[in-house]
């Protein structure tokens, strides 16, 4: 899918006429046809003539190594890993930091929803207190959700009677046999796991609010307020409040802040076009991709950028 960028003061597309590569994820997911988006709106603006191509991956670990290696200069990651990545910690301890990293703008990302059997008595967070729990498996991405979503919530895991560790594909069943009380769900919505849930065991979401919340958020810069829109699933009539991980566009400080300012204005020439070319990117406001769920440096020229247009 070719589709619009640019880079440092002899940046190798430059020198080699190729397009500049945005690192996305696998072509199934969500980050792939993000990164398209915004590439086609690029191709549009095409700011110094330039052009850009969508690169596959297998996700977030694999665009950082690939932006930090230098062979795509920009790439969708989860801002998550980009602030461990920035950091060097978590599971970039070992490699170091990515000093050089930051952020352009940030997209929506996976959202969390908190389905509980009909008859546990589970109507809020604090009621899952006591109860069986799925928080996934340890080490996957279920999991950290899981347990930030108990953080935001006030709660642990020594709270639950017991915590369960279940793969996502499996908690589902157990959910609908009585098995477990609740389980949690994150990703793009409507998801089919979530879906089963609610049409085959009427599973009950329960809103994400806590008087623990805005302190969570405030000390957690990479999730947000966010809600499962009404209608994503049967009988859900109404919003439900959750928490997000927002997806970031990402690059590094060898980009040059002119470039960066170029196009961000071309991207926003165009934002209605662009929250309209995939269905996750609808809602997306410029005010969002200017602030929501940024925790690492803006680069220059987005900050530049953002402050001109009155965004920060």
């Amino acid at each position: 899918m070719l589709v619009a960028a640019g880079f440092a003061s002899v940046p190798a597309w430059a020198e080699t006429g190729r397009p500049v590569l945005i690192g996305s994820g696998e072509v199934t997911g969500y980050y792939y046809p993000a990164a398209g988006a915004l590439c086609r709106v690029l191709n549009k603006e095409a700011p110094g003539g330039q052009t850009c191509a969508v690169l596959p991956s297998s996700g977030s670990a694999a665009n950082l190594a690939a932006l930090r290696a230098g062979t795509v200069e920009l790439a969708v990651v989860q801002a998550q890993a980009a602030q461990f990545a920035q950091a060097g910690t978590g599971p970039f301890k070992e490699i170091g930091p990515f000093a050089e990293l930051r952020a352009i703008m940030s997209l929506p990302g996976e959202s969390v929803l908190v389905l509980a059997r009909q008859g546990a008595g589970i109507e809020s967070l604090a009621d899952l207190k006591g109860k069986r729990v799925n928080l996934g498996r340890p080490g996957s991405f279920q999991r950290a959700m899981a347990e930030a979503t108990l953080d935001a919530a006030g709660l642990s895991e020594g709270d639950l009677a017991p915590a369960v560790e279940l793969e996502l594909s499996e908690q589902t069943p157990e959910l609908c046999e009585g098995n477990i009380d609740a389980a949690i769900y994150t990703g793009f919505h409507p998801m089919p796991e979530a879906e089963m849930a609610v049409s085959e065991c009427d599973a009950q979401p329960i809103a994400i609010k806590s008087k623990t919340l805005e302190s969570f958020l405030k000390h957690h810069a990479w999730v947000t307020h966010a809600s499962v829109r009404k209608g994503s699933y049967d009988g859900v009539k109404d919003d439900i409040a959750s928490l997000q991980v927002r997806a970031l566009l990402v690059s590094t400080t060898r980009m040059s802040g002119e470039t960066t300012h170029d196009w961000l204005k071309a991207i926003h020439a165009n934002f209605t076009a662009l929250t309209h070319l995939h269905p996750v990117l609808r809602g997306l406001t410029k005010a969002d991709s200017a602030r929501d769920g940024i925790p690492i440096p803006l680069h220059d020229g987005a900050d530049k950028f953002y402050g001109e247009t009155g965004l920060k």
